[in-house]
């Protein structure tokens, strides 16, 4: 009796021995497609094999004759947990299907996402082999069982009576599978859904680019170009990930991978670069600034390596985390110090964070992957894109306000300016006349005070000179005033100009003209005063006197004119600034008795661009300044 005992109770232990050590592995069901349902999944009804060993590849045959063999290698998941993240690994997967009288007709099955690299699909056929269909956006939509921008493979139910399909996927990019068997028009209706929706994204997308790009051209702010350059690499990302690009491709290779990666890091980029161009939390975090623009140049410089040819999906990944991490802090943050600016940016990306931690979370397997987890993003966009063409614009509108606040501001100084510079000339023409009548009464009896008139009469006409400069300035910004063009001589143009700008000793005037008189189409009161300037510029200059040199020569499609002097010349670091309004060179603010408001270059390079001409600067080689006027021999103005 105790003898039975013990053998009942050994047979007991080794049993549950054998138990726990070859646990029983509960089988998948078949799948039963029904023509009364437009769609199937698959996932509940599949198993999986994962390779551990990247060096050995395992063949279909060893799969088959494990499965035939009764160890098999594969294992069903009652949660159907079909995300793996970023994996380079091979993953096998195994489903049976099992036609009956409402299987009639033909099926597609659709594999996703769209993004995986190499996907092999083997179809059981009814001599017991397995026929082969390769997809996968490394392979070229003109070789794969569908020309489609889904990996779709026709399946005729009716005459492959069932059986084990087996299915080989590998990628680099991140692998949540889809695996859905489609009535062909129920898929028909859905795709024409999904490319209405995608229609209208890339058509929003495409209006807020023009919008925010014209407004850039128009304002020249950075802010608008940065919101050009994201909404450009968003819409390239949702392009690339659904598979829109691969039809362009004449061989495929990892251009999908290079094109996706490149648009998320560029992506990131231009998102950190117009956050910080809008708010601006420069002078308030100079440190987290700093770090904000290396995530930005991080960025760029992952889409450019990208794009030549190392694609890093998973570190592209991480980074659009970061991405929107940093810049959501940053929004948190400068919300106390820029309230408005923060708050548009924080309404931005806040979506953006919504749908990432959406994405997680199906890729997590923490929701089901459906139509709607998988487009979710694009919802999202849909919703985000009109939203930032309302801040393009409300920024727009701000910016418009301001500048018509400052137009206004400049006009009534210019009026100002000019009521005050006619107010001056009356009483400057009483005093001219008045020494003028001083002069005549005592150039016999005081002829010693001939000099000193002569000053008087130069600080007048100074005077007026700088009233002129400036009422001249004030015209010439007004674009609604036409020039008045007439032909003229040259030469009797520059006789006036020296008639109105005596050059006397110790400057000495040398004309070199041709033979034959030289005639422009200008307008004589302003090219003149242009002139006067230039001829002006090198007395003044000059405090040493010396020869100043009118040149003028002709040739079929210009005419060229060159004052040249002997002067002070212009500093080598300067010469980039001279024509800027109110700008004077360092030498020339040392000079004593040349005081000027930096106008007179700026009014002569302006007088020459209303001609459709150039000014052009050189040093003398002798010392002293060459500037010269090219204008076309047919003015168009």
């Amino acid at each position: 009796m105790r003898e039975s005992l013990a053998r009942y109770g050994m047979f007991i232990i080794s049993l549950t021995a054998f138990l726990l050590c070859h646990p029983v592995m509960a089988a998948a069901p078949v799948a039963v497609p029904d023509v009364r349902l437009s769609s199937l999944s698959l996932l509940p009804y599949t198993e999986i094999f994962v390779e551990k060993n990247d060096s050995m590849t395992t063949s279909l045959e060893e799969l088959v004759a494990a499965d035939q063999s009764g160890h098999s290698f594969f294992t069903w998941f009652e949660d159907h947990n079909f995300s793996f993240g970023y994996t380079p690994k091979v993953h096998w997967f195994r489903w049976t299907l099992q036609p009956n009288a409402n299987t009639e007709g033909e099926w597609w099955l659709q594999i996703s996402p769209t993004f995986l690299d190499s996907v092999d699909l083997y179809i059981p056929q009814a001599n017991g082999e397995h026929r082969h269909l390769r997809m996968g956006d490394h392979v070229r939509p003109a070789n794969r069982p569908m020309l489609a921008r889904h990996f779709l493979a026709p399946l005729d139910l009716s005459s492959d009576s069932g059986g084990t399909y087996y299915l080989r996927v590998q990628t680099s990019s991140t692998l949540t599978l889809g695996l859905t068997l489609w009535d062909p028009q129920a898929y028909a209706y859905t795709l024409t859904f999904e490319n209405m929706l995608y229609g209208l994204l890339f058509g929003l997308i495409l209006a807020a680019m023009v919008v925010s790009l014209i407004s850039g051209l128009w304002m020249r702010k950075t802010f608008y170009f940065a919101i050009t350059a994201f909404l450009f690499f968003n819409g390239m990302m949702h392009f690339c990930i659904n598979g829109y690009d691969q039809i362009f491709y004449d061989q495929n290779g990892n251009w999908p991978d290079r094109i996706l990666a490149c648009g998320i890091f560029a992506s990131g980029a231009a998102g950190v670069s117009m956050s910080m161009v809008f708010i601006q939390p420069r002078n308030f975090f100079p440190r987290f600034s700093v770090m904000m623009w290396g995530i930005a140049i991080f960025s760029a410089l992952g889409a450019v390596v990208s794009l030549l040819g190392a694609p890093l999906p998973s570190v592209a990944a991480i980074g659009g985390i970061v991405v929107l991490v940093s810049v959501l802090t940053l929004t948190l943050i400068m919300l106390k110090h820029r309230f408005v600016p923060s708050l548009l940016m924080l309404l931005l990306f806040g979506p953006g964070i919504v749908t990432l931690s959406f994405q997680m979370a199906r890729n997590f397997s923490l929701l089901p992957m459906n139509f709607w987890t998988t487009h979710v993003w694009a919802f999202m966009t849909i919703l985000q894109v009109p939203y930032i063409a309302l801040v393009v614009m409300l920024h727009l509108r701000a910016q418009e306000k301001a500048f018509l606040s400052e137009q206004q501001k400049a006009k009534l100084h210019r009026e100002l300016f000019s009521m005050v510079a006619h107010e001056l000339r009356t009483p400057l023409a009483v005093v001219g006349s008045a020494i003028t009548n001083i002069q005549l009464q005592t150039q016999d009896s005081h002829p010693e005070l001939a000099p000193r008139f002569q000053r008087t009469h130069l600080g007048l006409a100074r005077i007026n000179a700088l009233i002129d400069n400036a009422l001249a300035e004030d015209r010439l910004l007004n674009r609604d005033m036409p020039l008045q063009l007439q032909t003229v001589s040259l030469k009797r143009m520059i006789e006036q100009v020296e008639d109105l700008r005596p050059v006397e000793a110790p400057h000495h005037l040398h004309l070199d003209f041709p033979e034959e008189d030289i005639y422009l189409d200008v307008d004589p009161q302003w090219f003149g005063h242009a002139l006067i300037n230039l001829l002006d510029n090198a007395i003044k200059y000059s405090p040493g006197g010396g020869l100043i040199v009118i040149q003028a020569e002709c040739q079929p499609q210009h005419c060229q004119i060159q004052v040249i002097d002997h002067g002070i010349g212009i500093p080598e670091g300067e010469t980039d600034r001279i024509f800027d309004k109110f700008y004077r060179t360092d030498n020339a603010l040392k000079m004593e008795g040349t005081n000027g408001m930096g106008l007179g270059l700026f009014i002569v390079h302006t007088v020459v661009s209303r001609h459709n001409g150039q000014l052009q600067y050189r040093a003398n080689p002798a010392g002293g300044a060459i500037f010269t006027i090219i204008l076309p021999r047919k003015n168009g103005v």
